[in-house]
């Protein structure tokens, strides 16, 4: 069907609706896969996303002003009016307030840059009244630096605020209304706010920072954020096409716009993309940074100020970014809005989270491939299918999430339900216990419910998808493990390392690295490896312990619980299930363990805990498997029906 559709796309596409969706790993091959589709064609490319960005987005906001932009390059290129008349449209409805144009800029109000640009170009006097207008209002009343940049009006005059963003709003939009109005005044207001960013965000590696003045006065973001040199790329392009050559500081753009788009350059991964932090691959792929990126980048081979040889470069990142554009035109890997998060470091950019068909996703495809169809090239060969690393949230899959900005804790989820283990910087709060996140979805929840979560929306309370109302504190939770010696348990602070292997929409797998801990005269150290599947309630667990101590060991694998649990012990069976009323609020919740029953030794209760203890030796891998089911979710309403669930998936576990 993708190959089909990929095939039927090199015809011109004017309309789209919902056509197929595919959530995709998270590992991205470096080389083509076999049975790559052919050629498709860049305008319908373009089409398609505009499509379903005006059909998806709130065109007040600012990204709306971007997509139009974008849409207003195509109507430019194409010979057919009505992506222009509809373009005029929307822009009227700008005028009427029939769109509420909100933001930082008073561009914004007039549609944004894409408004001045079809104006400039005399593609219509129905703009000029609306263009000028707000032209000159942002020049005489917009907030300005210390330096006379125009910056947001919200910008704190104490700490001196601006950020590369802001060329993006004021660069095009003075330029094109100052040169249609011969306004000169206008036109180096624009040439001079592009020039000072750079000249004060500018990084010795050739890239710039995004922002200044938001962890104190003159400091200084340590990022190299994608879409924030997008921004810049974006403004420096407007003024390498069309800044007459005749202005005395063409040369200065044209010098600039070359050693900064060389640098660029340098930092294009295989697929020709770039990462969320352009310095950090392990970052994941950006894509709205990196549709503005390529957007300018051809601008400037159409120019010549890159040599033409960068070409197969500009054609190689188009190719790559089909991968993240699924055939229904929605747009995957875009970050969510972002300004200095955090302390503006370069991790704190990295752990920034993407959005599928984010606001800003859908304008960049559109300038990116409408660019390319100005250059002459009209089709593109896709790298991988198209759509092959989009990821809808609401497609079901396993997914494993670490989380830097959560105390590095370590959530995995499949269709059914989600754990957690918490990381070392809340050892004085926890320990090694795993948590149970109950879902009655089987969309990913974790980056949604931690989103929410920041904004106040608690996930310990249950808003209609599930809820984390399962306490773990220093207990096992749901599947912990302690040295059992001496008749009671001894346990691990939360783990010290960690490694994913494997995150695919069908599996993850992590490795986590538990330093050593005492145990009465003797240490024991862990190494734990986490795996789980879709369609299961269970993930599996492989233990191998370290150790002085010259015997075998007793391992306790517990569960927690908060009072009066109705408890199953199976020796023969090697079973431990837990189900405990949280009711009225909360349902009822099934927790249980399977093992080996050969390497069970028997059951014990410790406070508020029943273990299950296991033999073990030092470097001999012990295998186990720990679920959870809630009386909320889809698959289990009763205690018979969670044990039931059990006992079948018992005797088809492997160990």
């Amino acid at each position: 069907m993708r190959q089909f559709f990929c095939l039927f796309l090199c015809v011109f596409v004017s309309t789209s609706g919902p056509l197929l969706s595919q959530s995709a790993a998270n590992q991205h091959p470096a080389k083509p896969i076999p049975g790559t589709p052919k050629k498709v064609e860049t305008q319908a490319i373009a089409q398609l996303v505009l499509n379903k960005g005006l059909g998806d987005m709130d065109m007040g906001l600012y990204p709306g002003s971007l997509l139009m932009h974008g849409m207003s390059e195509l109507a430019v290129l194409q010979k057919d009016p009505q992506v222009l008349n509809r373009a005029l449209a929307l822009f009227g409805d700008f005028k009427s307030k029939k769109i509420n144009g909100r933001g930082s800029f008073i561009s914004y109000k007039a549609g944004g840059s894409g408004a001045a640009y079809l104006d400039y170009l005399r593609k219509t006097e129905q703009l000029s009244e609306q263009v000028l207008s707000h032209a000159d209002k942002m020049f005489q009343e917009q907030k300005r630096s210390s330096e006379g940049i125009l910056t947001a009006s919200w910008a704190k005059d104490s700490l001196d605020q601006i950020f590369i963003d802001i060329a993006f709003a004021v660069t095009p939009y003075l330029l094109y209304s100052g040169l249609r109005y011969e306004k000169p005044a206008y036109v180096d207001a624009a040439v001079f706010e592009t020039l000072e960013l750079f000249k004060i965000l500018e990084d010795p590696n050739g890239l710039i920072h995004q922002a200044r003045g938001f962890t104190g006065l003159n400091i200084i973001s340590e990022d190299n954020w994608s879409r924030g040199n997008g921004w810049g790329a974006f403004a420096l392009a407007t003024l390498v096409r069309d800044l007459p050559d005749s202005h005395p500081r063409k040369k200065e753009v044209n010098a600039l716009a070359k050693r900064f788009f060389e640098a660029l350059l340098k930092f294009q991964n295989q697929e020709g993309l770039w990462h969320q932090e352009m310095t950090d691959p392990s970052s994941y792929v950006e894509t709205s940074g990196s549709g503005l990126l390529l957007y300018a980048i051809g601008i400037a081979i159409e120019k010549n100020v890159l040599d033409r040889s960068n070409l197969p470069k500009f054609i190689k990142g188009l190719s790559g970014y089909l991968a993240y554009i699924d055939p229904d035109g929605s747009v995957s890997h875009a970050c969510m809005g972002c300004l200095n998060p955090g302390k503006g470091t370069k991790q704190d950019y990295a752990k920034r989270m993407w959005q599928f068909n984010d606001p800003h996703s859908f304008g960049p495809v559109v300038l990116a491939f409408t660019q390319a169809a100005k250059l002459g090239v009209k089709k593109v060969k896709p790298l991988h299918p198209m759509g092959h690393y989009v990821q809808n949230p609401n497609a079901p899959r396993t997914y494993l999430r670490y989380l830097p900005e959560a105390n590095q804790n370590i959530a995995w989820e499949n269709d059914r339900i989600a754990f957690r283990v918490y990381g070392p910087p809340v050892k004085d709060r926890v320990s090694s216990g795993i948590d149970v996140w109950t879902k009655s979805v089987s969309y990913p929840i974790i980056d949604k419910w931690h989103k929410l979560n920041a904004e106040g929306k608690a996930y310990h309370e249950d808003h209609g998808e599930g809820c984390d109302f399962f306490h773990v504190g220093f207990g096992r939770g749901n599947g912990g493990t302690a040295i059992w010696y001496k008749d009671k348990p001894y346990i691990s602070t939360p783990y010290a390392t960690h490694r994913i292997l494997k995150n695919t929409p069908e599996e993850i797998a992590f490795e986590l690295i538990f330093d050593p801990w005492e145990v009465e005269g003797f240490k024991v150290s862990e190494r734990k490896v986490i795996s789980m599947t879709m369609g299961s309630n269970f993930f599996k667990v492989v233990s191998t312990f370290d150790t002085d101590y010259p015997e075998p060991l007793t391992v306790g694998i517990g569960i927690s619980y908060v009072k009066n649990p109705e408890v199953v012990t199976d020796q023969q069976k090697g079973l431990l299930n837990i189900w405990e009323s949280y009711l009225p609020q909360n349902g009822e919740l099934g927790t249980s363990i399977l093992a080996k029953p050969a390497d069970v030794e028997g059951f014990k209760a410790h406070q508020n805990e029943q273990f299950m203890l296991l033999k073990a030796r030092a470097g001999k891998p012990l295998t186990y498997y720990v679920g959870a089911g809630w009386s909320k979710s889809p698959q289990f309403k009763t205690r018979q029906d969670w044990l039931k669930y059990v006992e079948t998936e018992a005797s088809n576990l492997k160990f």
